[in-house]
């Protein structure tokens, strides 16, 4: 596996079966660790958001998992590309769009045109968390089964406390927790360390002020689900799901926290349907409808149709996802979400 740098140490924010012309960066925050011949070669298993910008003037955001890439295109359509076997470097294609590259070069086609070659963005605006203080890393002894992974425990000290990680290379930590400032950056839980235990939680995000967040230790449906927490209290808050490189922005005001964040809201039906329910529960949940619109689905579905016409039906019933700018604030007591104006985007879920 391969990881990538987050405030100096490990950041799982992404994933991709890629050499190293595409381990760039996960975020605006993230600088490099340049991984050994044999990791570059080695699947990750998380997802990764990266911005690709072609010398056309194409630009796209691309969420690397497991199975693909799915990228969102300059005018705001999304294509799920699967990987595809290939003799030398990496191929992502769906037949009408194509991502593909070895470890120097990248490249984007669109149906029978001459492929464009791209690059992976770097120079996004710095992370609206803080930076830690310091932060520790302590190695722990190696798996023999799993030679290329470095076991160890991260500690990201901010003011009054510490954010303890495990990582023994699977996915997801081995164990999370809060500590004093100044405690030991060890596996053993200390005296007054107080775990975090949350099936959301898979990895430290960030800290801003008193609230910490914690991401998921793999993508959903095209967003990266995320919870918060007041480490002062030791209580969790709030959960939601976003999609892009980072927060627009993270502002606290005593026990008020505010997000804005490219949101992405799974449904439990589809809007494809054209059902009057499905449409409501969107509205609710989201506040579309006026601000920015409720997406049009159509294109999306037809699309997965026309390549699977013998599971027709079925799809036409494969809850949406929808993505939008979203403005999250919590009051201390409850979280109120509000969309921001711009893009909305549909896709199936997953």
């Amino acid at each position: 596996m391969t990881f990538l740098h987050r405030f100096g140490t490990l950041s799982r924010k992404g994933g991709l079966t890629l050499a190293a012309s595409l381990m760039l960066a996960t975020g605006p925050a993230f600088a490099q660790e340049q991984p050994s011949d044999d990791q570059a070669q080695e699947p990750m298993d998380v997802a990764d958001i990266v911005t690709i910008s072609c010398q056309d003037g194409t630009e796209l955001h691309g969420v690397f998992t497991e199975a693909g890439v799915d990228l969102t295109l300059t005018d705001g359509k999304k294509v799920s590309l699967p990987e595809a076997e290939t003799e030398e470097g990496f191929s992502f294609t769906n037949g009408a769009y194509t991502l593909a590259g070895d470890e120097e070069t990248l490249s984007f086609t669109t149906g029978k045109k001459a492929p464009v070659a791209c690059d992976i963005k770097d120079d996004g605006p710095p992370s609206k968390f803080d930076a830690p203080l310091f932060i520790d890393t302590e190695p722990l002894p190696a798996d023999k089964a799993n030679p290329d992974i470095q076991p160890q425990v991260n500690c990201y000290r901010f003011p009054g406390y510490m954010v303890k990680e495990v990582d023994l290379g699977e996915k997801g930590a081995e164990s999370l927790s809060i500590a004093p400032q100044t405690a030991a950056c060890k596996k053993d839980a200390g005296k007054d360390e107080k775990p975090v235990k949350d099936e959301t939680a898979g990895y430290f995000l960030g800290s801003k002020g008193k609230f910490v967040f914690f991401q998921a230790p793999d993508s959903v449906n095209g967003g990266l689900p995320f919870v918060v927490y007041d480490q002062s209290a030791m209580k969790r808050l709030f959960e939601d799901a976003f999609a892009g490189q980072d927060f627009y922005d993270i502002a606290v005001d005593g026990d008020k926290i505010t997000l804005t964040f490219d949101r992405v809201y799974s449904a439990s039906c589809s809007l494809y349907s054209g059902d009057a329910t499905c449409l409501g529960e969107v509205k609710r949940a989201t506040g579309l409808g006026e601000v920015a619109p409720i997406p049009d689905c159509k294109a999306e579905y037809d699309q997965e149709k026309q390549a699977n016409p013998d599971a027709a039906a079925e799809i036409d019933k494969v809850p949406s996802v929808v993505t939008y700018k979203a403005k999250l604030v919590w009051d201390g007591a409850a979280a109120a979400i509000t969309p921001e104006a711009g893009p909305t985007v549909c896709h199936l879920a997953s």
